[in-house]
């Protein structure tokens, strides 16, 4: 394609691109190119900063639709909606043309091409065996080995506060040698990545890389979700 691949990458909380903004752009310039132009937008108007509930990620979901509905109206070819509990993706996939990436479902895709069982390991309190509702959903349940957290709030990588790397990595040696994973869907900027990278000896995955690199393949491949799979509502069909 001739033309640059213009990707809109939402965070969806408030106070987004303050809290999170530089630690995305560390991790989205290792995988920038000339034929890719990334730009990141928040959602100011929501009365959430950080995603760790059922209930904030309720709360977030139409704001994060609505900003996906205004990505596509401004041109962009495609569209990454952050958060591993993916708010609001599924409706945005049902509005629409153009593709509609999230990050646990990018995540998961990057991680089965390159290991037969997976682990999440990110800022929650406990382990867990098995997946979530998305992981059943996408039909990844029989490769996810664990999910383990490190007991340490969302917001703290943001901050990319001390120590986060080694529990991260503690962590997900844990996963490695305990539960049977081959890869890891970490959490958290370059620095931490980075360092479970550099010391682990199975593939890192970064989710916010992971939906940028999705959502640009998705573009050069000329595909986008299959409204049979994905359709318009009724109420709107006849818009």
């Amino acid at each position: 394609m001739g033309a640059k691949i213009r990707i809109c990458k939402i965070i969806p909380v408030a106070k987004g691109l303050e809290n999170w903004g530089p630690l995305h752009e560390e991790l989205l310039a290792e995988i920038a190119h000339d034929g890719v132009k990334v730009v990141q937008v928040d959602l100011p108007d929501v009365a959430v900063t950080s995603i760790s509930s059922k209930y904030e990620c309720d709360i977030v979901a139409p704001a994060h639709t609505q900003a996906a509905l205004r990505a596509e109206a401004e041109g962009f070819d495609a569209v990454a909606m952050g958060c591993l509990m993916e708010p609001g993706v599924s409706a945005a996939k049902e509005l629409l043309q153009i593709p509609v990436v999230g990050e646990a479902q990018a995540s998961m895709h990057l991680a089965a091409l390159v290991a037969r069982k997976f682990s999440f390991v990110g800022g929650g309190a406990r382990k867990r065996k098995g997946g979530s509702d998305l992981v059943r959903q996408y039909g990844f349940s029989d490769h996810v080995a664990s999910r383990r957290g490190v007991g340490v709030a969302s917001l703290a990588f943001a901050g990319e506060e001390q120590g986060l790397a080694e529990l991260m990595i503690n962590a997900a040696r844990l996963a490695i040698e305990e539960d049977g994973a081959q890869a890891i869907v970490g959490y958290g900027g370059l620095a931490v990545i980075g360092a479970m990278r550099r010391a682990l000896q199975v593939p890192v995955i970064s989710p916010i890389q992971a939906s940028v690199i999705v959502a640009e393949m998705l573009v050069r491949a000329r595909l986008s979700q299959s409204k049979v799979a994905f359709p318009r509502p009724s109420r709107l069909a006849g818009d």
